[in-house]
C-alpha cells in the first residue's frame, strides 16, 4: 500500500513539474524591440551610463564642461551648467576638472570628477561636494 501511495504522489509531483517547466516561456534579447535614438555630437563625450526610474540614462560632458543627462532613446532629461567665477545655482565649478563617471546610490545620482592635480571629488547633482580623494 505504501509503495502505491508513494508511486501516485511521485507521479503527481513529476506531472506538476513537467507542466510548470513546459508552460514557462523563455525571453531572449532578440525578442525586445530595438529603439533607435539620436544624440547630437555637440553633447560631447559619453561619461557614464546609469540606471534611472525610466530605464538606462546616459551622461555626456561637452568641451565647455556642460553635463547632460539623456535617456536611452535620445531624449534629453536634464543639464548641469559649469561656471568659472560666478556661482550658478545648481551648477558645478569648472575647477573640479572633467567628469569621470556618474553613480546611483539609494536613488540619488552622484558625479565623480578628477582635476589636473589628480584630486577626485564626489559631488551631488545639486553641486554639493561630498568627499575628496587626493592621488599621490
Amino acid at each position: 500500500m505504501r509503495k502505491r501511495v508513494l508511486f501516485v504522489v511521485g507521479s503527481v509531483l513529476l506531472l506538476m513539474t513537467g507542466y510548470l517547466a513546459g508552460t514557462h516561456s523563455t525571453t531572449l534579447a532578440s525578442d525586445y524591440p530595438v529603439t533607435h535614438g539620436v544624440v547630437p555630437k555637440s553633447y560631447g563625450r559619453l561619461a557614464a551610463a546609469i540606471p534611472d526610474n525610466i530605464g538606462t540614462g546616459l551622461v555626456f560632458e561637452d568641451a565647455e564642461g556642460v553635463i547632460r543627462f539623456v535617456s536611452v532613446n535620445g531624449m534629453k532629461e536634464g543639464e548641469l551648467a559649469r561656471y568659472d567665477q560666478t556661482p550658478v545655482k545648481g551648477g558645478i565649478p569648472k575647477s573640479y576638472g572633467h567628469l569621470v563617471t556618474a553613480v546611483v546610490n539609494h536613488g540619488q545620482t552622484g558625479l565623480v570628477f578628477e582635476d589636473a592635480h589628480g584630486l577626485i571629488r564626489f559631488v551631488t547633482l545639486t553641486g554639493v561636494s561630498e568627499a575628496e580623494l587626493s592621488r599621490e
